[in-house]
């Protein structure tokens, strides 16, 4: 049964009292541990600020005013090597982003510049959106439909989407050389705001405006 639940739920049950370990409570933890990947990515890959590398590319994406994490980072042939498999912890962190935690890699581009590569531009997809009087709204065609989702249609990407977890995505990174060959865009999408009940916990998302994002196009350099 322990194989099926993650690092957090192994050590709450190592915690907790017998008496409350019944198959319903069992469940419910199960249910609400995080499953997405991020906390195995911790346990798996000590995340450090230590390395050289990594503590340079943080500063730098700092500086972006940006929220998105993919914005003003990467050019069209910025290339770059992902640490091999025995280096990579080092260079593996997860940064907070709008409150949400964000795998990202440090790197170094053959030109000597660090920057960060957020797992999530590897999967990126842009649904772009308009102005209707007072409201933003999905973007139209002519025959009324929605404008379709922009994303990079390659086979690197199709293998990134393949992979179930973030852990899995940072292994079969390892050792790779990338290359952003072109950018989409840019497209005018949703500027999102964090919604809480009365209790003041997170109740999902509202769209109070627009902003420009593009898409970098990465493909693997074989």
């Amino acid at each position: 049964m322990y194989e099926s639940l993650t690092l957090v739920s192994y050590i709450i049950l190592r915690v907790a009292q017998p008496k409350l370990l019944t198959p319903k409570n069992l469940s419910k933890m199960a249910q609400t541990t995080i499953t997405d990947g991020i906390k195995m990515l911790v346990a798996r890959h000590a995340a450090t600020e230590g390395c050289e590398v990594g503590s340079k590319a943080i500063a730098a994406v700092k500086k972006i005013s940006n929220a998105d994490p993919s914005e003003g980072v990467w050019a069209e042939n910025d290339q770059f090597t992902i640490p091999a498999a025995n280096e990579i912890e080092q260079a593996v962190f997860v940064a907070m982003v709008n409150g949400n935690k964000a795998p990202a890699i440090a790197v170094e581009t053959t030109t000597g510049v660090p920057k960060v590569l957020y797992i999530s531009s590897l999967k990126k997809n842009v649904i772009e959106y308009e102005e209707d009087g007072d409201q933003f709204v999905v973007k139209k065609q002519a025959d009324g439909s929605n404008v379709p989702a922009h994303f990079a249609d390659t086979e690197f990407r199709k293998e990134i989407m393949k992979k179930a977890t973030v852990g899995d995505i940072i292994d079969f990174l390892a050792g790779k050389t990338l290359k952003v060959t072109r950018i989409m865009g840019p497209y005018k999408t949703s500027r999102l705001k964090a919604k809480t009940d009365a209790l003041g916990r997170r109740d999902g998302y509202e769209v109070v405006g627009l902003r420009n994002t593009s898409i970098p196009v990465f493909e693997e350099v074989k």
